[in-house]
């Protein structure tokens, strides 16, 4: 069974956020400099950085993750995580 529209549309890849893309059976993320792509095994996403296949954008050479950075061991290409702040609760107070 495939991902749901509904569901596909609130996901967002673990590590740059941006939107993801069913690519045949697994996930994909939308951002090209990223690109990570996440398995989805008896239907469920799996949306773990340190399981997700994570080919460099500029050689297509497994990347290593590695203290928040996303590290090519041929070409040298990296791309390192920012962690964002969260939204403030609804009816929290300002």
């Amino acid at each position: 069974m495939p991902i749901p529209k509904d569901l596909l549309d609130i996901m967002a890849c673990a590590f740059c956020k941006a939107e993801l893309r069913l690519d045949g059976e697994k996930l994909r993320c939308a951002n090209a400099e990223c690109g990570l792509v996440y398995s989805i095994k008896d239907d469920i996403p799996i949306m773990l950085i340190d399981e997700a296949e994570r080919p460099c954008p500029k050689c297509s050479t497994p990347r290593e993750w590695n203290d928040d950075i996303l590290r090519c061991a041929k070409c040298g290409a990296t791309l390192k995580y920012e962690r964002r702040p969260s939204a403030p609760a609804e009816g929290g107070k300002k």
